[in-house]
């Protein structure tokens, strides 16, 4: 141990003397090992790591696959469930006493203290009066939701998260008691979660309000919660033996299907051969219901090996500066070889200075990532008031670093050790000029691994940004200049459906004439506005056995003017489309195509359900907007006027479908949408459409109001993230093989100064020399980019999905990698060389 202390004080006096050296690796380790942590750091936060509750690795769900928000029909593989599902579940499947259910989705309302009377919008979750017990939360402060909360006539009441708790109600204790009005509903907040628990959902600004599942029809239009055929709950079950889990899987597949058989209307096209296919199963969620992680894994991944890559680099990059120290130092070890020191010495001497220079580089790397991960979090959660990812280095995160930092010492330190330490202790006597050893070919190889990983990197970093400009570059088929979106929450305001009508006159009187503002609609929603609403359809004179899927969005009239959406065929929308006449529709291009047939669509009828094929008739046809991910096929798809409502009442059907059917269709309604065209500054434009929305009633939440330039960019946030970190990593690569092809060229150059010496005195001149140094970095790199060929062509067949209407093998993209490395490279050599050219041939021979 004293041996090894002796070695640690020498290493830090040596590394103390060669500060450039110093300098220089460190830096290189710190960015290779920084971006390796940063990236690790989002891996562990948003895919690896359990929720704060006892005994995580006990969570299962119910069903592998994330959906939201609200399901119908069969599911195949079941994930999303009713309450009455639920319930049964939980009473009859044995090992599933321990089952509890939390909304999917969420329901914004507006909230604000007895005393007060400023609202906020919160978003509340509903979960069943066991959530808490069965993830085993321990609350903040008072208590959680028992069961005995969760029945009818229960007096309401509410648990909020920490961090909703410090930013919504600035962290005031007193909360705890009192009693909060919800969209006009008196609720009492009866305790406050742990620090860091912000609920089984890991998303950005993650619902931080909890409420029993028997008040969800207080604050539901649809009253979920009654509706056993409505499907709108995630199921976590906790099983202490996991061996258990395949009998209690079997068990509620079998309960499953009994329970489809016992609530099966007549009236359905599912047979019962495809109700005993039904299934589901249980998935490990110790992390809970990870959105963040279905968001954003396979990109984590991905840049998870590019940083690998980067630090791979800086690791050679090491490796040669070690090299050419330890080969500097030949004369000084072939010495101390003479006087005794044994060669294990001195390669623990030197491996103990190698993993000195990882250690600290690592130290530095963890501010690095630091910065990074506050850096990449301000891109990817924008706007967010609670960020669930923590930038701040955890346990995990630091032994990650340490061991990545050791390890990068001993591995790429032995090599340089090994080689530096083969001494002959007669070289010490002749003098170490000559005695240069034989690290040039490991140097060599080095170099060509750095240009070879450089051009896959640049490469990947170049079909990223293609792929990312064919995205934001494409025809959406509708206008987003000079239009405003504001996102509105009417049930939040305390709507009612029958209140509705009396309202949109309000909107519709309002922005009437305003200078500025034109075509101000309302909507369900609209393009691109991160929302989808999708039913079946049947079509009348269509095979009753087709199942038919589309998207369905109620709109007000001049809502096509005011998104921009062309209209192709017939007519859209006008005020003479009332209660009183004809419901009517408009559909898209692929609903004509896939729904139709390609048939004459005006005058074409068809409705939501085969009871109803006459239900709407087909007045006009518009383009294929895109209103969902744009990377994707455009949907079918169908309008409606928002001043027209289906009446279920006449169908035949169980009372619980009609009353499902007539909720549905009442809830689209609510529009959470406004949409206009405005002159001039946007800021105007936004500034007078919040003032007229809080003269129709204060209470109206207006969750984001935004240009749709700017809500159209938003959408691409996330590959934007991606392709800025690549092309980050690749710059950094491209950047560290430089700088180490500049390093061995000007090693090689000092080791042959003697020789170009000799060379000029017997009649080279400079451009010779100039061609000499040149070659040997040339034929490197070239070996290099030959390597990185086909390196970079696997990395972009493994990249194809990711891509959009770019090939993986893009011979463009390769040959732009190709050209800017070798441009660097001729730029990382000609310093060198010109050295070289400058020797004069007397001082060269002195040296000799």
């Amino acid at each position: 141990m004293a041996a090894f202390a002796d070695d640690v004080r020498y290493g830090i006096r040596r590394l103390r003397r060669s500060p450039g050296f110093a300098a220089t690796a460190l830096l290189t380790l710190a960015l290779g090992i920084g971006a390796t942590t940063a990236i690790f750091t989002l891996i562990y936060q948003v895919i690896l790591r359990s929720m704060p509750v006892e005994h995580p690795e006990q969570i299962y769900k119910v069903g592998k696959e994330i959906e939201c928000c609200v399901d119908g029909g069969m599911q195949d593989d079941w994930r999303i469930f009713s309450t009455d599902l639920y319930r049964t579940f939980r009473d009859h499947v044995p090992g599933a006493q321990d089952m509890a259910a939390v909304q999917a989705g969420s329901t914004t309302v507006s909230a604000h203290r007895a005393n007060e009377t400023a609202t906020q919008p919160v978003e509340i979750r509903m979960v069943s009066g066991n959530y808490f017990d069965v993830l085993r939360v321990h609350p903040f402060a008072g208590r959680l939701i028992h069961p005995d909360d969760d029945h009818e006539g229960a007096a309401p009441v509410a648990v909020l998260s920490y961090p909703v708790w410090q930013t919504k109600f600035h962290g005031d204790p007193s909360i705890v008691g009192q009693t909060l009005i919800l969209t006009g509903h008196a609720i009492t907040v009866v305790g406050i979660t742990a620090d860091g628990f912000f609920g089984d959902r890991n998303s950005a600004d993650p619902v931080g309000v909890w409420i029993p599942v028997a008040q969800e029809a207080v604050f539901s239009v649809r009253a979920l919660s009654k509706q056993p055929a409505s499907h709108w709950m995630d199921l976590l079950v906790r099983v202490p033996d996991a061996t258990k889990v395949p009998q209690i899987q079997n068990a509620m597949r079998g309960t499953l299907v009994q329970w489809l058989l016992a609530n099966r209307d007549p009236q359905s096209r599912d047979t019962v051969e495809q109700i005993r296919k039904q299934t589901t199963e249980l998935a490990p969620a110790s992390g809970g219901v990870n959105d963040l992680r279905n968001d954003y894994e396979k990109s984590l991944t991905m840049l998870q090996m590019i940083a690998g890559f980067v630090l791979l680099i800086a690791c050679a990059n090491l490796a040669n500066l070690m090299l050419v120290r330890g080969v500097a130092r030949r004369q000084e070890l072939s010495v101390r070889s003479a006087l005794g020191a044994s060669r294990n010495r001195l390669i623990r001497e030197m491996l103990v200075e190698s993993v000195l220079l990882a250690v600290t580089g690592g130290a530095l790397g963890l501010m690095v990532a630091y910065v990074g991960v506050k850096g990449i979090l301000a891109l990817a959660m924008r706007g967010a008031e609670i960020v669930p990812v923590s930038a701040s280095p955890s346990w995990p995160v630091l032994g990650f670093a340490l061991v990545l930092s050791t390890l990068t010492g001993v591995l790429f330190g032995i090599a340089p050790a090994l080689i530096a330490s083969r001494t002959n202790p007669a070289e010490a006597l002749r003098g170490a000029n000559r005695a240069t050893g034989h690290s040039g070919g490991l140097q060599k190889t080095l170099v060509i691994l750095q240009a070879a990983l450089s051009v896959a990197l640049l490469s990947t970093a170049g079909l990223l940004i293609m792929s990312l400009n064919k995205l934001e570059s494409q025809n959406f088929r509708f206008e987003t200049k000079g239009r405003v979106i504001a996102f509105i929450d009417l049930a939040a305001a305390g709507y009612k459906y029958e209140q509705l009508d009396g309202l949109y006159r309000q909107i519709d009187q309002a922005f009437a004439g305003l200078p500025g503002l034109h075509d101000v609609s309302y909507a369900t929603y609209g393009p691109m506005a991160f929302n989808n609403w999708g039913t079946g359809v049947a079509v009348e004179g269509g095979n009753p056995d087709d199942k038919l899927n589309a998207s369905y969005s109620s709109v007000s009239p001049h809502f096509f003017d005011a998104v921009g959406q062309k209209l192709m065929l017939g007519r859209t929308f006008t005020e003479h489309d009332s209660v009183t006449t004809t419901h009517v529709a408009v559909v898209n291009q692929q609903f004509v195509k896939k729904m139709l047939k390609g048939a004459y669509p005006i005058g074409k009828r068809f409705g939501e359900d085969r009871r109803m094929t006459g239900e709407f008739q087909i007045v006009g046809v518009v383009d294929d907007s895109k209103y969902g991910n744009p990377s994707r096929e455009t949907r079918p798809m169908f309008f409606t006027p928002m001043n027209q409502t289906s009446d279920y009442s006449g169908i035949n059907a169980p009372a619980t479908e009609i009353e499902r059917a007539t909720k549905g269709e009442q809830f689209k309604h609510f529009a959470s949408n406004l949409i206009a065209r405005y002159d001039g500054d946007p800021s105007i434009a936004t500034a007078t459409i919040r003032r007229i929305l809080n003269q129709i009633n204060p209470d109206i939440a207006v969750t984001r109001l935004t240009t749709y330039d700017d809500q159209v960019s938003n959408y691409f946030t996330q590959q934007k993230l991606v392709v800025r970190l690549t092309t980050i990593f690749g710059t950094l690569a491209l950047l560290l093989a430089s700088i180490g092809l500049y390093g061995v060229t000007a090693y090689g150059v000092e080791r042959r100064i003697p020789e170009i010496g000799v060379r000029m005195a017997l009649g080279a001149d400079r451009s010779n020399v100039v061609r000499l140094i040149l070659r040997g970095a040339a034929i490197q790199t070239a070996i290099g980019v030959a390597v990185g060929i086909p390196l970079a062509l696997l990395a972009g067949h493994f990249l194809q999905s990711q891509l959009y209407e770019v090939k993986g093998i893009n011979v463009s993209a390769l040959l732009v990698a190709c050209g800017v490395m070798i441009v660097s490279a001729l730029v990382a050599s000609a310093v060198p060389a010109a050295k070289a050219a400058n020797v004069e041939p007397m001082t060269a021979l002195r040296m000799e």
